[in-house]
């Protein structure tokens, strides 16, 4: 067996027997009814159900702000509890009314958006133009110390499928845009968790964090920080 295979499985027995990992959660949009003219099946929870499955991980996890798992991930030597992060990408309107209940349950949330849509009206894949993505002025309206708001590239498009240069150019229009609101945080989480070497590179280059989307939990800070989808669990 080659020593660099030896190596990461000793590895990985060390972090499963020191470190109870972090988990990371996705959600997209969260409403109170399925409407096909604004969403996607697979990227649409129930307000109920999200609800629900907030209060019931509470039970399990202590929820703590993508910027403590960061610190928790880089820094302990020994972690024995279970913590949480919740995350909402895409930046979708319907994420506003979740954001008291979150705020009353002390759940910080970090939102991931695409600049580009912030007019309300916008193309995305296969959607018409609709008003159901958060807006300039609602965005800039949110100053809470319960959200931080998060890069999910310029466009919402594969980050693998771009240039170097057209990778490099979306992040720098997303910090343009979003740096200057008070609950800017400098992550960036990848569409579809796609990413390469390139990428991280010059998200690293730029002091910002890789947010990906491959189903893991969270031992050690590597690479990136895994997430997990939680979507398409809906009440009809």
């Amino acid at each position: 067996m080659h020593y660099s295979t030896i190596k990461r499985k000793i590895t990985k027995r060390i972090d499963h027997l020191c470190f109870k990992p972090i988990e990371v959660f996705v959600f997209h949009a969260v409403s109170d009814r399925f409407d096909p003219s604004l969403n996607n099946e697979a990227d649409w929870s129930s307000t109920a159900d999200f609800k629900k499955r907030i209060q019931s991980y509470k039970q399990k996890y202590t929820f703590i702000s993508l910027d403590q798992a960061y610190h928790h991930l880089r820094h302990d030597c020994l972690r024995t509890k279970k913590m949480a992060v919740l995350t909402c990408d895409d930046g979708f309107a319907s994420i506003l009314s979740i954001l008291p209940f979150l705020e009353k349950e002390q759940v910080p949330v970090t939102l991931f958006v695409n600049p580009k849509y912030l007019d309300g009206t916008s193309i995305r894949h296969n959607y018409a133009p609709n008003p159901q993505y958060i807006t300039h002025n609602q965005l800039f309206a949110i100053n809470s110390p319960w959200v931080k708001i998060g890069m999910h590239g310029y466009e919402h498009v594969d980050a693998t499928k771009q240039t170097p240069e057209e990778f490099t150019d979306s992040v720098d229009k997303c910090i343009e845009i979003l740096s200057s609101h008070p609950c800017y945080t400098p992550y960036f989480a990848y569409t579809w968790g796609n990413h390469n070497s390139t990428t991280n590179r010059i998200l690293t280059e730029k002091n910002i964090v890789p947010v990906l989307c491959d189903g893991t939990g969270n031992y050690r800070y590597r690479k990136g920080i895994s997430r997990r989808p939680i979507d398409s669990h809906y009440i009809k």
